[in-house]
């Protein structure tokens, strides 16, 4: 479990709510259910005239598989690597005894595609190399989208605030409109204020948040097309592990030899 994100979430929460118990005495004005409905539900149906209902249950998926989950993945890609130059050096058959226990999902794809047989190594180095690039440019999609989703929810806040002022003006012939142009505006505004709250404590930061594990995942599949080459050509694997560290920062490898 991701507690970064996790306690980011809630902290989100807590600051919207707690602004607003402190805010005012009246709380209740801002549960608008007409403000909901036009936010959510217009975000709702916009997100599903640009994207496919499938493409929105994967963003969900994506959520919590890339943001709530684990982002230790580079760690144990270089272990994995290293514990299987050394094997392979004294057991042709290693890899294919570990290739299931492998966690690394990229490792072990490349560690069947090596131990099968029938792909020349020069020809297995492009097609990692090409399936890592289309891998980052698929998953860079996703972080797009919920950019793209972002854009949404202000927009149909403003609509919101726009049909609150409509009504607003309509009722100001009235006996008593201006006792009630103040809290007609603010229902009016409540909309304009959820559309901002769900884009900048919601999607903006799952987009970012998407697209930094993303270069890492990337990260990731470039050490494991290094690492297999190295294997093969059953270099030391002192020679592997510290060639895999030139993608970590030196602050990551001393954090690396602490744990080791």
């Amino acid at each position: 479990m991701n507690f970064s994100s996790l306690v980011g979430i809630f902290l989100a929460v807590g600051v919207m709510v707690g602004t607003i118990m402190m805010s005012t005495k009246n709380s209740k004005i801002f549960l608008d259910t007409h403000a909901f409905m036009i936010v959510i539900g217009g975000t709702l149906a916009a997100s599903l005239l640009s994207f496919s209902g499938k493409k929105i249950v994967q963003l969900t998926k994506v959520f919590f598989k890339k943001v709530l989950g684990k982002n230790n993945e580079i760690f144990l890609a270089i272990a994995e690597i290293v514990d299987l130059a050394k094997g392979y050096r004294d057991n042709d058959n290693y890899l294919r005894d570990k290739m299931k226990s492998l966690k690394t999902p990229f490792l072990a794809d490349a560690v069947e595609m090596m131990t099968e047989g029938g792909i020349d190594p020069e020809d297995l180095d492009k097609i990692l190399t090409k399936r890592a690039i289309a891998m980052n440019h698929r998953y860079e999609e996703d972080a797009e989208m919920f950019k793209t989703l972002s854009k949404f929810p202000p927009a149909f806040g403003l609509l919101g605030a726009v049909i609150g002022m409509i009504t607003l003006m309509q009722g100001l012939g009235g006996a008593d409109a201006f006792a009630t142009v103040g809290p007609s505006m603010a229902v009016a505004l409540v909309a304009t204020m959820y559309g901002i709250a769900v884009a900048n404590f919601f999607f903006l930061p799952l987009g970012e948040n998407l697209s930094r594990v993303n270069k890492q995942d990337h990260i990731v599949r470039q050490m494991v097309v290094d690492g297999i080459k190295l294997i093969r050509q059953k270099k030391h694997p002192l020679v592997v592990e510290e060639t895999l560290k030139c993608y970590l920062l030196p602050a990551e490898r001393s954090k690396m030899k602490k744990a080791a």
